[in-house]
């Protein structure tokens, strides 16, 4: 743990005085390896609106988060690696439901894992290997028995080396 120290009241102020509040989560982007494969995925897998189409990136509105896919200048996520990744809110009805359309469309997730019993976590990938989690508060059946696992549930609760998949299909 780093200690920071305080300066006295006296001394003067040359600077600001702490950081700005900012007005509101503005987006996250994330590495694509196939644009129209990406478009896909989050507009009819995660019922995102497409708002910015270009050739090199998209913006999509998924629940009120802007997610950017962009083809150049990426980095990206190895294998393994469950950092960095972004998570949703749902409900108990909205988890399985996900969970069961990612199976139709031949999409790979984890098991559901807890970490104390009460809430209910799930992870899976969008077609370039970008980690993508749900986490519903409770009120998931049979919660207080399923695995358990620390924050970083990864190697303890889930086996994330498995979501990788190369093609999926949205069901008609």
């Amino acid at each position: 743990m780093t200690m920071v120290e305080s300066k006295p009241a006296s001394a003067q102020q040359t600077g600001p005085s702490g950081p700005p509040m900012f007005q509101a989560f503005a987006h996250v982007s994330v590495p694509c390896r196939d644009l129209e494969q990406g478009k896909l995925f989050y507009t009819k897998v995660m019922g995102g609106k497409l708002r910015v189409d270009t050739p090199t990136f998209c913006a999509i509105n998924v629940c009120g988060t802007e997610i950017g896919i962009g083809t150049e200048g990426c980095t990206f996520v190895g294998p393994g690696a469950e950092y960095p990744h972004f998570a949703f809110y749902c409900g108990p009805k909205e988890i399985q439901q996900m969970r069961d359309w990612l199976t139709r469309c031949g999409i790979p997730t984890s098991n559901f894992w807890t970490r104390s019993g009460i809430e209910t976590l799930m992870f899976f990938r969008d077609p370039s290997g970008n980690m993508i989690e749900l986490f519903c508060s409770g009120g998931v059946p049979g919660s207080a028995d399923l695995p358990k696992g620390p924050p970083r549930g990864h190697g303890t609760a889930v086996d994330i080396d498995v979501l990788r998949y190369d093609s999926f299909q949205v069901p008609e």
